[in-house]
Parts: C-alpha cells; structure tokens; sequence
C-alpha cells in the first residue's frame, strides 16, 4: 500500500480542507483520508469505480461523495491549496483525455467500408452507362 496514502504530514496540510467533523449524529463519520486514497488509487489506476479495492469501502459510497465534493467545490479547494504547496505537487491530478484513431495506435484500416459506396456515388454522378438503339 506503500505509495497509494498520503504521509502524516501532508494529510495535515489537506485536513482543513475536508468537510465534516470527527463524530456524527449516530457516530463516527467516514475516513475522509482513507477517502482522498480512494481518489489518488483511482487516479494512478485509470480504474473504473467498480475496481476500487475494498479498503477504501463501498465503491458506490467513495462515487458518491466523489460527486458530492466536486458540486461543493471541495476538491477545488484542495487543488489550489495542494497547488500553493511544493511539498505535494505529486498529488495534482491531471483529468485531460486525449483520445486517437485506431490506426494511430497501428490497428489496420477497415478497407472495403467506403467501396460501395463510393461506387454508387461514380455511377450516380456519370448518368446511365448504356446506350440503347
């Protein structure tokens, strides 16, 4: 697990940030630095939300909150003050997709696709190819 949780100290740089106290109305509250590791796995991962170990709980739960954080803005706050910190840039997460055609990645081209259709244009174009007498 070495390398997926936050250190004690950066946890504590982060701490101020994250909503909700210690104790709840019916106890205790969730782990929210074991959830901050659900979203450094998720991030180093690629996985989908179904793939979130166990550890980290209920994926439906960490989703959840996941959405919950973003709509409240929480996440951008801890992104500027994680931004303003040298010590932790390596938890700057980068959520950019760049997507490329198959062939870029040297799938072979799909040929006969366009030929019909190609040739139903031609014919359409070039009028009747018979002459009658």
């Amino acid at each position: 697990m070495e390398g997926e949780v936050l250190r004690d100290d950066q946890w504590e740089r982060i701490k101020p940030f994250v909503p909700g106290g210690l104790k709840g109305k019916r106890g205790p509250r969730s782990n929210g630095r074991r959830f901050i590791d659900a979203l450094l796995w998720m991030a180093r991962s690629g996985g989908r939300w179904r793939d979130l170990p166990e550890r980290f709980g209920p994926y439906q739960s960490v989703k959840r909150r996941y959405y919950r954080w973003i709509e409240m803005g929480v996440l951008n706050r801890i992104f500027e003050a994680v931004a303003a910190e040298p010590d932790l840039e390596w938890v700057m997460l980068d959520a950019s997709v760049i997507r490329a055609h198959a062939q870029a990645a040297g799938a072979p081209k799909k040929r006969g696709d366009r030929t019909p259709r190609r040739l139903a244009a031609l014919a359409a174009a070039s009028g009747p190819s018979f002459t009658s007498a």
